[in-house]
């Protein structure tokens, strides 16, 4: 997605709540369980692989 996260969840979630901050092309989906619980670090950006 070419658009911020910013602008998709105002047009697609309006009115849920955020529970933290994100930043304008990370993902929406919470890697967060994953980090803390098994030390795991994204290797690769799908942006980096489709050249943007």
């Amino acid at each position: 997605m070419s658009r911020p996260n910013s602008e998709l969840i105002a047009e697609v979630f309006p009115d849920v709540p955020l529970r933290r901050e994100v930043s304008d092309h990370e993902t929406l989906l919470s890697i967060d369980k994953a980090r803390r619980l098994l030390g795991y670090e994204p290797e690769y950006s799908w942006r980096d692989a489709i050249g943007r």
